[in-house]
């Protein structure tokens, strides 16, 4: 069988103190279980409070309808 999409992984940390590549892996291990292969990532240091994230925007402007972009949460329980 023949898909016609593409599989993307973006990767971002809040600080530049922070490692965006952290979930990499994690990102990678779902692709692999659900036997799918990631095409390329996207990373960039950038904090979700501004709208600056060059990188988000160039994965946004190369992806085509029926392509899948992965991305990592981190959640907070207080």
């Amino acid at each position: 069988m023949t898909y016609n999409y593409r599989i993307y992984g973006y990767l971002r940390a809040s600080t530049k103190e922070q490692d965006a590549l952290r979930a990499k892996n994690q990102l990678v291990e779902f692709a692999k279980q659900s036997d799918l292969k990631i095409s390329s990532f996207f990373v960039e240091n950038e904090s979700g409070a501004i709208l600056n994230r060059p990188e988000l925007f160039r994965l946004l402007e190369i992806s085509q309808p029926d392509d899948i972009i992965l991305v990592e949460q981190i959640r907070s329980y207080l």
